[in-house]
């Protein structure tokens, strides 16, 4: 009987000293740069922010406490509103790594991976507008459309639903785009 050391776990570079095989880190090592991974994080958190900022300004209308208010009164307001959807959809890629156990999922492309990347922001935007609802953060105008099986809103749902996979799937292009030009 023979062994090959360099295929026991704890020779693999693609294991942790445990020998599983789920270490993301060196999966992402193996098959992406560093510098292309933060191009893809990078470019994540500024479509992020854009696609938000321009969400949250357009449904302003809908809220009580903004209706009837210009845009520049609303900017700021919507400015760091769009800064925290960033750390959401950062936070819904952060879940997305712990469920797949691979640090660079959002470069796989698989139609199942944005399907739950947007269950997952579905999720998340009704739990905030329940909880920011009951404790009377904000409320709704007669402009918002109510979905009444989830007691929330039809604007902030949608926008937690599309924005994260739109994000991902531009990030991911645009990053994919950079390699194949030499421009990383």
């Amino acid at each position: 009987m023979t062994a090959d050391r360099h295929n026991t776990p704890q020779h693999n570079p693609h294991t942790n000293q445990a020998g599983n095989t789920g270490d993301c880190i060196s999966r992402a090592h193996s098959g992406l740069s560093w510098w292309r991974l933060g191009r893809f994080f990078a470019t994540t958190a500024l479509v992020s922010f854009v696609l938000n900022g321009i969400w949250e300004m357009a449904q302003m209308p809908a809220y009580v406490e903004t209706a009837g208010y210009s845009w520049t009164r609303t900017l700021g307001f919507c400015t760091r509103a769009a800064v925290g959807d960033v750390g959401i959809i950062l936070g819904i890629y952060a879940a997305g790594v712990l469920a797949a156990g691979d640090l660079v999922w959002g470069f796989r492309g698989r139609w199942n991976i944005y399907a739950t990347v947007a269950v997952f922001g579905l999720a998340y935007a009704a739990l905030v507008e329940h909880a920011a609802l009951a404790a009377g953060r904000w409320s709704y105008t007669e402009r918002m459309p109510i979905v009444s099986m989830l007691g929330a809103g039809l604007w902030p749902l949608l926008q937690m639903t599309l924005l994260p996979p739109i994000t991902f799937l531009f990030a991911r292009w645009w990053t994919g785009r950079s390699a194949t030009k030499g421009s990383l």
